[in-house]
């Protein structure tokens, strides 16, 4: 220890350099690991969760494996700032068990000096991170969905999406819907032509809006307009309509893209096309801001790990610091999705709902390493 520290007297600059060649090549051998292992994990569970569907024909057993394989970028996604935390508290602990940390320390090295290559490795999974649900995830989420609802559930029908309005035909049904929201199961500007044998229109309906609950659509503002050779014969108005629609909302999520799996500039052009139109985009720009914040949470969790991991003793078990890190990480991920919600519950701004919980942990972090006693 002594001579460490002679040499690092001498050759600080080479001994700082190579410490920092250490603390990042330890952390990807250890982030790799862990992401492989929570990779494992949420496969493992999402095969269970749709193992009726994956193992009922030969067919469907193989399109499960596609599907798994489009659906890993989503979790890598969305597990990588929890496996970085991991795999940074592993070797804090690592470190202060071999008593690398005392020699560190002893050397003069602050931690804010442990933390910079850390930080900067962050950056590098910020736009690793950002790239990956800008370019890729939106291809293969899409891709991954369509597999499963239309290929192996069989849930295709005669809809398609046109100039961000849903259309459908059904036996003598010819359908329109201005706006599907995926997210609250409602439906804004609906006309629906009834025709005839000879394609003639016996009936026309046009609506404000509905909402699916109770596994009925519930339609309001409907007025009904019926016709024959001559023209109208007939208008009726009703507040609300039961099941004037018989098709559910996974019938136009077929057609309709996820806004979750758009990238950043797609949804925004999006969110701008139902600003001119009208429509509440409240919600939408919740999912827009959190796009940027959430690969910020990989820089986030080198905070956090410091704040914790540099406080365990020497006797503390490895065990203890992936205990610490599972519990940090779910405590993150349960603030971060708390605050999403008031944000599409309208209780939190959307840029606030999708900031605070890295707000919040960074502040934590902060505050628990400057109380650190070094």
């Amino acid at each position: 220890m002594q001579q460490y520290h002679k040499n690092y007297a001498t050759f600080g600059p080479i001994a700082l350099k190579r410490l920092n060649k250490y603390l990042i090549t330890s952390v990807i051998k250890l982030l790799l690991i862990t992401e492989l292992a929570g990779l494992v994990m949420f496969l493992t569970i999402e095969f269970f969760e749709h193992m009726d569907v994956f193992t009922s024909s030969l067919k469907n057993f193989v399109f499960s494996m596609i599907y798994l394989i489009l659906m890993s970028p989503s979790y890598i996604h969305l597990i990588l700032p929890f496996s970085f935390l991991v795999s940074m508290l592993i070797l804090l602990i690592l470190m202060v068990r071999g008593n690398e940390m005392i020699i560190t320390r002893t050397s003069g090295i602050s931690t804010i000096s442990l933390m910079k290559p850390l930080l900067a490795f962050s950056m590098v999974l910020v736009v690793f991170s950002f790239l990956l649900a800008e370019w890729i995830i939106p291809f293969t989420s899409n891709a991954s969905d369509y597999l499963y609802r239309v290929r192996m559930k069989g849930e295709e029908a005669q809809v398609f999406f046109k100039n961000d309005r849903i259309w459908f035909k059904s036996n003598n049904i010819i359908c329109n819907i201005d706006f599907f929201d995926a997210k609250k199961d409602t439906i804004k500007g609906l006309t629906i032509l009834e025709l005839s044998d000879t394609f003639s229109i016996n009936k026309r309906y046009d609506a404000k809006e509905g909402i699916f609950k109770d596994d009925s659509w519930y339609i309001t503002d409907v007025t009904e307009w019926t016709f024959d050779a001559n023209g109208i014969v007939a208008k009726k108005t009703y507040g609300q309509f039961k099941d004037l629609l018989q098709e559910p909302p996974s019938f136009f999520k077929v057609a309709n893209k996820d806004p979750e799996n758009m990238g950043y500039r797609e949804l925004s052009r999006y969110i701008e096309k139902l600003k001119s139109n009208g429509h509440d985009i409240r919600r939408y720009r919740v999912d827009l801001y959190n796009k940027v914040a959430l690969p910020f949470a990989n820089l986030i969790m080198v905070f956090a790990a410091f704040s914790v991991g540099l406080r365990y003793a020497k006797t503390k078990h490895i065990s203890s610091g992936i205990l610490s890190g599972i519990l940090l990480g779910a405590c993150y991920w349960g603030v971060h999705f708390l605050s999403l919600a008031y944000g599409y519950g309208d209780t939190f701004p959307p840029l606030f709902a999708a900031w605070f919980s890295n707000f919040l942990f960074v502040a934590s972090g902060v505050i628990g390493i400057v109380t650190l006693r070094t």
